[in-house]
């Protein structure tokens, strides 16, 4: 199983100072048109002691089938780096097809509990394998703040 990383994976990881600042973690990445099913991408980081709050998921095609098929989950990487841990999803069963924007609208920012010491990565899995894969650029957005306020 390929794993893919964000431009911006290996950067330093930005915490709140103070329980009312809200951060952005805004990484992008080009995957190749051989992504499939179980595919992990790593995209950014959830500082420890912090929470998202929202999620922008920006795609361009990657399944030029004219039904596509393509489908993906983002949400925090498991600690063996094989899967999503579960109630963590922030987007479930997401379509890359053209230019489109996507907002997170999973259980996952309900039930993510607060993890004072570690970091956490923020992951895309790719749940179903695109009829006619093609090369394209994801770009993630999620936006988090200290657990501190209101955890």
């Amino acid at each position: 199983m390929p794993t893919f990383e964000s431009n911006n994976f290996e950067k330093s990881i930005l915490s709140p100072h103070s329980a009312g600042e809200v951060y952005v973690c805004d990484d992008k990445v080009v995957l190749p048109d051989t992504i499939v099913t179980d595919d992990i991408v790593k995209m950014g980081h959830l500082p420890a002691d912090c929470m998202p709050i929202d999620l922008i998921i920006r795609t361009e095609e990657l399944d030029s089938n004219a039904t596509d098929t393509l489908r993906f989950t983002v949400g925090l990487l498991n600690d063996a780096g094989d899967d999503l841990v579960s109630g963590s999803e922030l987007l479930v069963g997401a379509q890359a097809e053209a230019v489109k924007t996507i907002r997170g609208d999973g259980a996952g920012f309900l039930s993510i509990t607060r993890d004072k010491v570690n970091d956490r990565i923020l992951a895309i899995k790719v749940t179903a394998t695109a009829a006619t894969a093609v090369s394209g650029t994801i770009r993630a957005a999620m936006i988090y703040r200290a657990s501190d306020y209101g955890a």
